[in-house]
């Protein structure tokens, strides 16, 4: 009989993942990889190598505008000086990530979307277009100690600070790099090419120890509540 907890098709994890033995749940009404068969394990992975999450439990909105009503959005929501282009700040589990002067991504768990306007009063944003754009990309985290390795490795920048936001230039596909912490780095993909990050990432990180994770292991080791520090 089928385990009703493992499910073999779903559009919203990679097929990477599912083939790797992802066993999924639904989590906030989306299906996410909860573990790979030992937390424990998994845990570990991240404490002394580097581990690979996707993150179908995070959301994603698309600022996009010219900069004075960008700068405004963010400015009622994070203060003055509004956030740089090529940062990242990080207020009540939402990310803010400004690619440029035009552009801004918010990024979290979907329950942090669901408090309330993530950018401030409607007034704040009435001529500045917001676009849900999770059905185009896709999210992993990068965590352990070698996880800036592993992205060189893998030929993406990972000697950033702490909040800088980077973008491969040798591929478009590759949206945002958010560091969010010294071990902690987002990555935004596009959809189509998810699977393609994927095998990069791992073929890179196979001399690094480099292995799937789920979000139990993250939830154990409070990766899902990261912070700027």
């Amino acid at each position: 009989m089928e385990n009703p907890s493992r499910q073999t098709i779903d559009p919203s994890v990679p097929e990477t993942c599912l083939a790797a033995g992802a066993v999924l749940r639904l989590r906030d009404g989306h299906m996410v990889a909860t573990n790979y068969g030992s937390v424990p394990g998994e845990i570990a992975v991240c404490m002394k190598s580097v581990g690979l999450a996707d993150r179908s439990d995070y959301g994603a909105l698309e600022l996009r505008g010219d900069q004075a009503p960008l700068d405004r959005a963010l400015i009622a929501q994070l203060g003055d000086p509004p956030l740089a282009p090529g940062s990242g700040h990080r207020m009540r589990g939402i990310w803010y990530v400004r690619q440029d002067s035009h552009r801004a991504l918010l990024v979290g768990p979907y329950h942090a979307f669901a408090s309330g306007p993530p950018t401030g009063r409607a007034r704040d944003r009435s001529d500045l277009p917001q676009k849900d754009i999770r059905a185009t990309i896709a999210i992993l985290s990068i965590i352990g100690p070698r996880a800036a390795r592993l992205l060189a490795a893998a030929g993406l920048p990972g000697k950033l600070a702490i909040g800088a936001v980077r973008r491969d230039p040798r591929d478009a596909t590759v949206v945002a790099i958010l560091r969010e912490s010294q071990r902690r780095f987002l990555v935004l993909v596009r959809r189509d090419s998810a699977d393609a990050l994927w095998t990069r990432l791992l073929v890179a990180g196979e001399p690094l120890g480099a292995a799937f994770v789920g979000l139990d292991a993250l939830t154990l080791l409070g990766a899902s509540s990261v912070s700027n520090g």
